[in-house]
């Protein structure tokens, strides 16, 4: 009954028939099938393009151009092909690459390998979760910015928050410090995120003059991150 999805009475049925042993396997082998989740990329990929990085001098020179020194922990590749720095995406465990995210050296061009399940993931999750504090950003490369600094910092991937991403940060963290991009989508993503961890979350607001926090120094993180029980003030306001 269990192995067919059969009434009892369907199931006496079969067994009287002259079913093999081989249906009976057949039928378990479906029962017991599980869908994967995520797509997994290998570590061939990752480390291909994480070799071709290393050894980009113009890789190598826009990534210290975004303040990004750290190439090793988040695997860091490059696409010549596409003339893109790749950040791996991984599942919330940490154990499978699940895709990547391309940004073009020139210009200002994204990229996601298909099926990319961003409304699944944050972004650096699987290192930070045993903090108690998350910093919540939009783009990997803001969140990099942080945690290279000892900030347990994770990304949402762009504006768009999805009640999953919500549902990790409220498993994982106490706190919740939303800090969006200085625009209207960044002021709505920040909104939203508060709404879902309510008493956990705050938000910062960065003054005019920045963007992001990818325009950000490194004094100018370090005094977010003391500051960080200050919702309204920030940087000198």
């Amino acid at each position: 009954m269990k192995m067919t999805g059969s009434t009892l009475f369907q199931a006496l049925r079969v067994i009287k028939s002259n079913a093999t042993e081989v249906d009976f396997l057949a039928h378990l082998d479906k029962q017991l099938e599980v869908k994967q989740e995520y797509v997994s990329f290998g570590d061939e990929v990752i480390d291909r393009l994480h070799d071709q990085c290393l050894n980009s001098p113009r890789a190598q020179q826009y990534l210290k151009g975004r303040g990004i020194v750290d190439h090793d922990t988040y695997k860091l590749g490059y696409s010549e092909a596409q003339d893109m720095v790749t950040i791996p995406q991984y599942d919330p465990s940490g154990t499978i690459c699940v895709g990547f995210v391309g940004r073009s050296v020139e210009g200002k061009e994204f990229k996601n390998t298909p099926k990319l399940p961003k409304s699944k993931i944050l972004f650096n999750l699987h290192r930070v979760k045993q903090s108690s504090t998350a910093y919540v950003v939009e783009s990997s490369f803001d969140a990099i910015r942080l945690h290279q600094q000892g900030i347990s910092a994770v990304a949402t991937l762009g504006a768009n928050v999805s009640i999953k991403q919500c549902d990790l940060l409220l498993k994982y963290f106490n706190q919740v410090v939303v800090i969006g991009d200085n625009d209207e989508a960044g002021k709505m993503m920040a909104a939203k995120v508060l709404t879902k961890v309510k008493n956990r979350g705050i938000i910062i607001t960065l003054p005019d003059r920045f963007k992001d926090i990818g325009e950000l120094t490194t004094d100018d993180i370090e005094k977010l991150h003391i500051r960080v029980k200050d919702p309204i003030t920030l940087l000198g306001g």
